[in-house]
């Protein structure tokens, strides 16, 4: 958990633990948020994932909004539309979280935000061969007609803190 922390393609600074460890269906990143740093609002269709706040106090956004965490807090957010989370640091100090999560493949991910979709053929980045984003506008829904995200949704969230 001491290791450098690289940049990730949204500008993050992570830790891939697991996957450095030799994970093949887990998933463990370190990520640390520096002021104004804001992970995407999102959630996955099959995979399930777990916070835990290790420093800092981040905010925290689901379908209920906004809410501060303090450190110690454990947040998990299920598979699909009720799991919808994302992180904002909007102190003057980093936070530091732990995600860990199942990871599947392949792997769809959904940002009702901006209206896109990922959809990623393996789990663990090092063994895609395929992955990308796509507009939802863009496409036809089963049977015809305009495709849709189904929007984020209120639902049990294991918590605990320490």
């Amino acid at each position: 958990m001491n290791d450098r922390t690289e940049i990730t393609g949204d500008g993050l600074q992570a830790v891939r633990l697991a996957e450095r460890a030799g994970a093949e269906n887990l998933g463990a990143s370190l990520y640390e948020l520096q002021p104004g740093d804001e992970m995407v609002f999102h959630y996955h269709v099959q995979r399930e994932e777990l916070m835990i706040v290790l420093d800092g106090r981040p905010s925290l956004r689901t379908a209920d909004g906004w809410e501060e965490l303090p450190a110690g807090e454990v947040v998990a957010f299920p598979r699909g539309e009720s799991g919808a989370h994302g992180c904002r640091n909007d102190t003057h100090e980093p936070v530091r979280l732990l995600m860990i999560s199942e990871m599947t493949g392949p792997n769809i991910s959904v940002y009702p935000d901006t209206g896109q979709i990922g959809v990623f053929d393996a789990g663990q980045r090092s063994h895609r061969r395929f992955g990308g984003l796509f507009n939802v506008t863009d496409a036809v829904g089963d049977y015809g007609g305009k495709a849709r995200i189904v929007p984020p949704a209120s639902g049990p969230r294991a918590r605990r803190e320490r």
